[in-house]
């Protein structure tokens, strides 16, 4: 197994601002989806969050249901105006481990992110994963499925 990128929109929200809190359907959401991660043992080894609130609101929450005690670390690059090649490096420049690495950001980044790893179109609602298996090069990725918040505690 390479690297595995969980690439997670934030939950439902108050807002769209850097302050914006997470509404209290959104944080359930995105824990039903820390539970389903769980119950599949596919927990996270590494945790990145923009710095924005909602974000990072959204990591805590994930984590907490699914690998307890693993923190996010927060990355500038994750905010949703910044360059989806530049995330990419960032994120490539960080010499991730084979493992799952859970990313949680904002729109437009992410969709764009994902296009560019995946060469595919990924909706990401609120609460939306999408989980990308890299190739060693970082050149290239493969969606590997997308978990909506609806199906998050199926």
């Amino acid at each position: 197994m390479g690297t595995t990128l969980f690439l997670l929109r934030h939950g439902r929200a108050y807002g769209q601002g850097p302050d914006a809190r997470l509404l209290p359907e959104g944080e359930a959401h995105v824990a039903a989806l820390g539970r389903r991660l769980a119950r599949e043992g596919r927990q996270p080894v590494l945790a990145f969050s923009s710095p924005y609130l909602r974000a990072a609101e959204t990591a805590r929450i994930v984590l907490a249901e699914a690998a307890p005690g693993l923190r996010a670390e927060t990355l500038s690059a994750l905010v949703p105006e910044w360059d989806p090649d530049d995330t990419i490096a960032t994120l490539a420049d960080l010499n991730l481990p084979a493992a799952r690495v859970l990313v949680v950001a904002h729109l437009p980044l992410l969709a764009l992110v994902a296009q560019e790893l995946a060469h595919e179109v990924v909706a990401f609602s609120p609460g939306t994963l999408a989980e990308i298996e890299m190739d060693a090069s970082w050149s290239r990725g493969r969606l590997e499925r997308v978990v909506g918040p609806e199906a998050a505690e199926g």
